[in-house]
């Protein structure tokens, strides 16, 4: 793969799209333009990332011509409470546009796509004054992974040969990103049914942390406020946050 087509991107995108040669991460600079009036809807793109941040603080690892990061402002104007619901949203827009190749991908709550159980993308959102910036790191063509992703992450190329490139991967992910956002408020609980078609933990015993606290259980899906549901010593638990999730053998 090379270089981004700037010029394909901006027939759609026009002032809307920021790109850059390198950053170090597409969210610090959406932040960073947010708090100086960057307009909603603005996206942030780099052909080299080399400094993405992932939950919890954790890098996240991009390959320049293989990857699509980027990150899309958002000044929701709904109440902030209902913000966290973002990720799921993000989460089923990058799925959709997944599904245009033909595979099928799996949603790990809240903030992972997978395809036959490896990561092939990551979602970051981080909420600042009245913006919210969507870090979404996609691994598109064919990479070489650092030894110790190889057996846990993928890429679209890998999973499918040929199929939509990068450029065609952003927008029908921001398209969808803002029929989805508008479901949030009046229309959520639909959102749910087609997030919980593609929930990878469902029934299935998993290990995860809430704050420093290690956690277990049988999940049970994704609840009515996209919430991680967790039966644990035969009671249902609720979760709104939870890191380092990991389905046990």
């Amino acid at each position: 793969m090379e270089g981004y087509d700037l010029a394909f991107l901006r027939e759609s995108l026009g002032e809307r799209l920021f790109y850059s040669e390198e950053l170090g991460s597409t969210n610090e600079e959406a932040l960073r333009k947010g708090r100086e009036g960057a307009l909603a809807g603005s996206v942030f793109l780099a052909q080299r990332q080399i400094a993405g941040r992932g939950r919890r603080g954790a890098t996240w690892f991009c390959a320049e011509d293989a990857g699509l990061a980027f990150t899309l402002l958002l000044r929701p104007s709904f109440e902030r409470a209902l913000w966290p619901r973002l990720s799921l949203v993000a989460g089923l827009a990058v799925s959709q546009s997944i599904e245009s190749t033909g595979l099928f991908p799996e949603i790990k709550w809240p903030n992972d796509v997978l395809i036959s159980g490896r990561k092939v993308c990551g979602i970051l959102v981080e909420a600042e004054g009245d913006f919210v910036a969507v870090g979404i790191g996609l691994n598109v063509g064919k990479a070489i992974l650092p030894d110790e992703l190889r057996d846990r992450a993928s890429s679209l190329a890998e999973e499918a040969g040929q199929g939509a490139t990068r450029e065609e991967h952003l927008l029908m992910i921001t398209e969808r990103m803002a029929s989805l956002q508008n479901r949030i408020v009046g229309d959520f609980s639909s959102v749910l049914v087609e997030v919980r078609t593609r929930c990878g933990l469902a029934g299935k015993e998993i290990e995860f942390l809430e704050g420093q606290n290690k956690r277990s259980g049988i999940c049970e899906g994704i609840g009515e406020g996209g919430d991680l549901l967790v039966r644990e010593e035969g009671r249902l638990k609720r979760y709104l946050t939870a890191d380092e999730i990991r389905v046990m053998t």
